[in-house]
């Protein structure tokens, strides 16, 4: 966080004023904040709890406490912090399990079949709050949408094994040592690590690669930016990395 309170995400500016965050809204910030208060409702306490919008119209939001990476740092890279994680997600999905969306409920991304849950979209150590080494909360729901729990499961290791080659600069790890990272992650989640995993973190980045390019076509300038600085060829390389390691990767996940 800057001097003037200023947190800087991949896509939005936020301001920080005292216990609140004030960000953009997006069309979907009515859909976002019904969810939010349902976690609450819910006893999930590890999301921000909306508080309505400022005069700007911007959304205004409780600050969740501690902090957070861009990705992980080796005193992080712990058995802990990935549990915890994977737990807080579990959490996170259960929580929304009987959330019911109005008709024609306006999401930033398109919803998947099946819905099981409302999936955060965007799971990852830069949206991931941790206090004492453990994750606590999720923030930036900007991304959420119905879906099935694979979808966000899928991403989720993809960055927090992380499930990533060795030319992207948050990967860290062999492929075994990310397989058995992925394995744990899905242990502590209660989902079994497998090929569908890792069929579903293929297609999740190609999903994404799909909306920067649409974005940016469509004007966006945060993704035009994401483009410019390389972020396809990340994503691209690492949608590679996972087919040839693909039989390493299947290995671990099945070592005791």
């Amino acid at each position: 966080m800057s001097a003037d309170g200023v947190l800087r995400g991949g896509v939005n500016t936020v301001r920080r004023v005292g216990d609140t965050v004030h960000r953009p809204a997006t069309a979907a910030a009515p859909a976002i904040h019904r969810l939010l208060r349902h976690l609450r409702a819910q006893g999930f306490d590890g999301a921000p709890a909306p508080l309505g919008f400022d005069r700007s119209g911007e959304e205004v939001l409780t600050y969740l406490h501690g902090d957070v990476h861009q990705a992980l740092p080796p005193e992080l890279r712990t058995g802990e912090l990935l549990e915890s994680a994977a737990v807080l997600l579990r959490r996170l999905h259960d929580a929304t399990a009987d959330f019911s969306a109005p008709p024609g409920e306006h999401w930033n991304q398109p919803p998947r079949s099946p819905a099981e849950v409302v999936c955060h979209g965007d799971t990852a150590p830069y949206n991931c709050v941790v206090r004492g080494g453990r994750a606590v909360g999720f923030i930036d729901f900007d991304t959420a949408h119905p879906g099935p729990r694979l979808w966000d499961l899928a991403y989720a290791v993809y960055r927090f094994a992380p499930l990533q080659a060795p030319t992207n600069p948050d990967a860290f790890g062999s492929p075994q040592e990310q397989g058995r990272r992925a394995a744990a992650f899905c242990r502590a989640y209660g989902h079994q690590a497998d090929a569908r995993l890792l069929d579903a973190a293929a297609e999740r980045l190609r999903r994404l690669l799909d909306h920067m390019r649409e974005r940016a076509a469509a004007g966006d300038a945060a993704f035009q930016t994401h483009l410019a600085e390389g972020h396809a060829g990340l994503y691209e390389t690492d949608i590679a990395y996972l087919g040839a390691h693909r039989a390493a990767l299947l290995r671990a996940f099945a070592a005791p």
